[in-house]
């Protein structure tokens, strides 16, 4: 039997903001990157395109991990390689990109956004933000241990902050 998430909790205001993935059914890494470059979809696309993706998916074949890294960096952002396989948000880095549905007869999932949102009271939040544009509008932003209790990361990129380089 399917839940129905809670609401988002009373003054709760993710760091991150979605990006819809628009109708391209591949482009849910992009929104993922876009998210967490705060750029759009269409930015975040020319980049790619710039780096050697086609304009239009399936882009499995060229969006890897290193492809992913050099997206981000631009941004002041480095991604780890793909974290071997897990199965609770707890296994993950504060800030990622997850895999979830992943389908290892077809080796294809969906990507979210993860972020552990610190606040400076003290108190832990977590939350996904899903860019795929066709489920329930109350799916887009999961909030909390109980809402990510239905869905199931198998991989996953951690992401921080690049440190700023030493000029000499």
């Amino acid at each position: 039997m399917a839940t129905t998430p809670q609401t988002t909790p009373t003054g709760f205001n993710p760091f991150f903001k979605r990006v819809s993935q628009g109708e391209d059914r591949h482009a849910d890494i992009l929104a993922v990157c876009a998210m967490l470059t705060n750029k759009s979809l269409a930015d975040i696309q020319r980049q790619a395109e710039t780096l050697g993706v086609p304009k239009t998916g399936p882009y499995y074949p060229f969006l890897d991990g290193d492809m992913i890294a050099k997206i981000l960096i631009e941004h002041g952002l480095v991604a780890t390689v793909w974290g071997g396989e897990c199965f609770h948000f707890d296994e993950l880095p504060d800030v990622s990109i997850a895999m979830i549905e992943y389908k290892s007869t077809a080796e294809c999932g969906r990507c979210v956004l993860f972020h552990r949102q610190r606040m400076t009271d003290g108190k832990v939040t977590p939350y996904v933000v899903d860019p795929y544009p066709h489920s329930d509008a109350k799916l887009h932003l999961r909030v909390g241990k109980s809402e990510l209790a239905s869905l199931t990361p198998s991989w996953y990129i951690g992401v921080h902050q690049a440190k700023p380089s030493a000029k000499g």
